[in-house]
This record gives C-alpha cells, structure tokens and sequence, in this order.
C-alpha cells in the first residue's frame, strides 16, 4: 500500500511539475495572444463610425463604443495581470523554506501514525470494544461491520467514480488534441474524489493550454468535453456505482449530494452518501427489527 502511495505521489508531482512548466511558457506568450483582440477593440470606435446611423443616435452610439473599449481593455488587461501573477507568484525564500520543512516534518509524522494504526488495529479495536459494556458488544460490534462496510463501498465506489472521470476527460482531451491530455485527465481524476470538483479544478488549465494550442475552436472543444465529463458523472456513474456500492437507489444518492452540498457546502458533500447509508443501515437492521415495528 505504500509503494503504491509513493508511485502516486511521484506521478502527480512529475505531472504536476510539467504542467507548472507549460502554464509558465503560456504566460510568456499571453501578450502575443491577445494581441489581435486589443488590436479588434482599438478598432472599434472606426468600426463602429463606418455604420450609417441617424444623426441623433451617434452621440449615444459613439458613447457606447468608447465605453466597450475601455471596459475590454481593463478586463483584458486585467485577466493577463492576473493570470501572470498567478503564474509567476513565488513568496519569499524564507517563507517557501519554513512552509517545505513543516509539510515534511507533518508527512512524516502522519506516516509514522498511520503505520502504528496499521499495524496494531486488531489491538485498538479490541481496546475500543471493551470500553463498552458486555450485554451490548454483540450489537456494537456488529454495527461497526456494517458501517465499515457501508463507508467502505462508499469510498471504494468514489475511487471508481473518479477514475471513470480521469479517463473521460483525458480522452476527451486527447481526441481535441489538447496538449497534455493526460495530465489533465489524471488531475480531474484526483480532485474528483471531491465530487464535482475535478471537472472544475482541471477546466482552467485545460482552457489555457488550448488557447496557447489550438486558439478559440479547441477551447470551445474543451468546454464541450468537461460538460459532457460533469454530466456523466453527475447523472449516470455517480448515482449508480456509488447506488450499488452503498445499496442506495440513485436517485437517493443524487438527492443526498444536492442537500449536503446545499447545506454545509463541500463537507456535506463529503459525508452526504455515507450518512444516508449509515441511516439506511439503521432503519433496515435495526428499526425495522425493533419490537417496536414489528409488534407496534
């Protein structure tokens, strides 16, 4: 398991790093790119005055056109601002240094953790099970089986979801001809874990190495692919290979989705699908056994 982590944390740094390297080059050309269109728009007052208007429109008109090409211009200008900014931010050396050594010094200790948990689970478990009284162990540890099993598909299930995404939107991608497909698909593969926010996260540079590619025709082609990859998700492998994991209609997966995320945002979003099954959990194992139900 954690070769596998290490052969993880190698390929998304390589692909991570390469695809920094290309957004880099993008950001030395955005000038260039967007030169035609800060060309078009101080065109656009003549362009505007070779139409034949009534006289008493082309104050209003003349007006407007000015008003278009300074808010195109601040928009432009700012976007390639930002975009270089962001691009080119690197902090102090002081600060990047302390920032590496902390998240070192925190990868290794969560490491070390989480072998010690490995490694002697059966003795936690038994020690958290004595902690409870005897006449309900039996109960206890039963419903620990079945929730294990209920988050466990969950988790299994979005694992799957996830990487049914990466490959969608890496073939996509590939078949545009978008410039590092794979990268882009392994990067909304990831960040799908978190539902619906791989597609988002990986969009912006898809976006960008197709402008500094193939110009407006394979943005548009990008736009396409990432919708077609969210509504996929959202409407068919979502719902139904998390449905099956967890014993869940769809529908009750979609609906769990929507209201968590409607409600405590991105966490709720997380925690929706295995709480439903844990509550389903209760009511078929428990409710619908109790005396109660069944004697009234």
């Amino acid at each position: 398991m954690y070769l596998g982590v290490g052969l993880f944390l190698g390929l998304s740094s390589y692909l991570i790093a390469d695809m920094v390297a290309v957004l880099a080059r993008f950001s030395a050309e955005l000038p260039r790119l967007l030169q035609p269109w800060l060309v078009w728009i101080d065109n656009l007052p003549s362009r505007v005055g070779q139409i034949e208007v009534p006289p008493a429109l082309e104050g209003v008109f003349s007006q407007v056109a000015q008003s278009l090409q300074t808010l195109l211009q601040g928009f432009t200008q700012t976007l390639l601002q930002a975009l270089q900014a962001l691009l080119r931010q690197g902090g102090s050396l002081v600060g990047f240094l302390a920032s590496l050594v902390g998240g070192v010094l925190q990868f290794f200790a969560a490491l070390i953790i989480s072998i010690y948990l490995l490694y002697d689970l059966p003795k936690i478990s038994s020690t958290l099970l004595a902690a409870i009284p005897l006449p309900y162990q039996p109960l206890a540890l039963d419903l620990a089986v079945k929730l294990d099993r209920a988050v466990g598909g969950y988790l299994r299930g979005q694992i799957v979801v996830a990487a049914c995404v990466g490959i969608l939107v890496a073939v996509g991608f590939w078949v545009f001809g978008v410039p590092m497909a794979g990268a882009l698909g392994f990067l909304a593969g990831v960040f799908n874990i978190i539902p619906y926010v791989g597609v988002i996260v990986s969009t912006v540079p898809a976006v960008l190495l197709a402008l500094s590619a193939g110009g407006w025709p394979q943005v548009l082609a990008v736009l396409v692919v990432v919708v077609l990859a969210n509504q996929v998700e959202a409407h068919l492998l979502g719902p139904r290979i998390l449905g099956q994991a967890t014993s869940l209609h769809p529908v009750s997966v979609i609906a769990a989705l929507l209201i968590g995320s409607s409600l405590y945002g991105l966490a709720g979003a997380l925690l929706a699908v295995p709480l439903v099954a844990f509550l389903k959990l209760l009511y078929v194992e428990f409710y619908q056994k109790s005396r109660f139900y069944l004697e009234g």
